[in-house]
């Protein structure tokens, strides 16, 4: 099979007669192997590695924590996204481990990971 994943944006804004509104188009993206990783984990104030497929292609993350923010990096020094109370992320990933720290309290992390 093709096109096992496909990922679409659209984003719209109006304020202070400032109007902007995008729509990416869809990528389709095919997936050689079968892996995907998903779950909730709680996120310690600590650095913590979350169990990934062995080959990762594209991330989806989501903080469910209500306060406090989590960062999410490739290793323990590079935190290259803080997520707000609820907030969300999806970026393609080119590394093998997906890395996770929370700022003030143990934060719930939601996670997907696709292999490519």
């Amino acid at each position: 099979m093709a096109d096992e994943l496909q990922i679409y944006a659209k984003v719209s804004y109006s304020k202070g007669g400032a109007v902007v509104s995008r729509t990416v188009p869809t990528t389709n993206i095919t997936i050689a192997g079968t892996a995907i990783a998903q779950g909730v984990q709680s996120i310690p104030t600590s650095d913590t590695t979350l169990t990934i497929v062995a080959a990762p292609g594209y991330v989806f993350v989501k903080n469910l924590d209500a306060t406090n923010y989590v960062q999410v990096g490739t290793d323990a020094t590079n935190w290259f996204l803080k997520l707000l109370a609820g907030q969300w992320g999806l970026f393609p990933i080119n590394g093998t481990a997906l890395h996770a720290k929370a700022n003030t309290a143990a934060c719930n992390l939601e996670f997907i990971v696709f292999s490519l």
